[in-house]
């Protein structure tokens, strides 16, 4: 069969303009008294014009730190991005003072967080935080800012909008919330929309309306998305491709499609395990055993070794690169002739 080959090439002009984001090489670590965290450790992955990226992974793995640094919002001290390129349109963003990232996020750049509670001001109502960037970003008067915000509220299909625009979040429900923070996120039309499970929060129902909502929107705008979740069921209803995290490092990237015909990666397909089927008489849900390591108590060779079915000695001695097997990027010896040679074959 094919074996992988080493990546390490630089994006053709053509690659640049079909992506809106290119990330190459991330690295975000949090200096501690224990040590430092290699929470994002060399991480790439681009996104392309109106499409949907999904970043899949377990708590811990490096989600939404890679986001919170594209968006510039890491914390320092203790965090720092030691390294990488973050591209916008070709724009490099960890070379924008702050001043430039202001201007950046809410107009060119979107977050939905998790928890709309905690991200909505509560003293403000819903017509004051939405209007704020509107003004802060596209100039325009109070009135056509209310306007703007009233046409949103109607475009994420929250009823009664005119009303909605007067109320305080602890007034609204949590699915009304989390469309307020898309609408908030969308006023300005923003290229990129970077989502950080914003589903978790919502009941099944209200979830999946969420998620049509988003990809409406994407269609409407034209908007790309990253979508950052630990659900792999979310990916398959948004994505168009996928990146798997394991440990702060990326071990496949591939299509929606792909990841869902033939997982490579055993920490991919135990993922894939773990999802509920309706047709499946096992009793109980599948596992994978273990948790992910501590930042600080890394293996030597492979993160995911202790937790591996198939692991040899070779992955526990050294890291395997992520390189190209069948048209995709999966990090994992057995799709490398080293594999044989270290393993009689196994």
């Amino acid at each position: 069969m094919d074996r992988q080959t080493n990546i390490n090439r630089t994006a053709s002009p053509a690659e640049n303009r079909d992506c809106i984001l290119q990330v190459h090489g991330l690295k975000t670590y949090f200096h501690t008294e224990e040590g430092i965290v290699r929470s994002v450790d060399d991480v790439s992955f681009s996104v392309g014009r109106g499409k949907t990226l999904g970043i899949v992974g377990e708590s811990g793995c490096g989600k939404s730190v890679t986001s919170l640094s594209v968006m510039g919002l890491v914390k320092c001290p203790p965090g720092h991005i030691e390294g990488g390129e973050i591209l916008l349109d070709g724009e490099d963003l960890l070379k924008k003072n702050d001043e430039e990232m202001r201007l950046i996020r809410g107009k060119r750049i979107a977050m939905i967080f998790q928890e709309p509670m905690t991200s909505l001001n509560p003293v403000f109502t819903v017509g004051q935080q939405i209007t704020e960037a509107l003004r802060i970003h596209e100039k325009i008067s109070k009135q056509e800012a209310k306007e703007r915000a009233i046409d949103m509220l109607r475009m994420v299909k929250i009823p009664l909008p005119e009303q909605r625009f007067r109320e305080y979040p602890h007034q609204l429900s949590g699915g009304m919330r989390q469309r307020v923070m898309i609408a908030m996120a969308l006023c300005c039309k923003p290229d990129l929309l970077i989502c950080d499970e914003p589903t978790t929060a919502l009941d099944v129902t209200i979830q999946a309306q969420i998620l049509n909502l988003i990809n409406e929107l994407k269609e409407t705008l034209g908007t790309s998305v990253i979508m950052i979740t630990h659900d792999l069921g979310v990916i398959a209803e948004v994505a168009d491709d996928v990146m798997v995290m394991y440990a702060g490092k990326v071990v496949e990237q591939a299509s929606c499609d792909d990841i869902f015909d033939k997982p490579l990666h055993p920490y991919t397909s135990g993922l894939m395990k773990c999802i509920p089927r309706l047709d499946d008489d096992v009793e109980e849900l599948s596992v994978i055993k273990g948790t992910v390591p501590a930042f600080d108590q890394m293996p030597k060779g492979c993160a995911f070794c202790p937790r591996c079915p198939y692991a040899a000695p070779l992955c526990e001695q050294e890291m395997p690169p992520l390189a190209e097997y069948e048209g995709r990027l999966v990090r994992c010896f057995r799709y490398t002739d080293r594999w044989e040679d270290k393993t009689d074959g196994k």
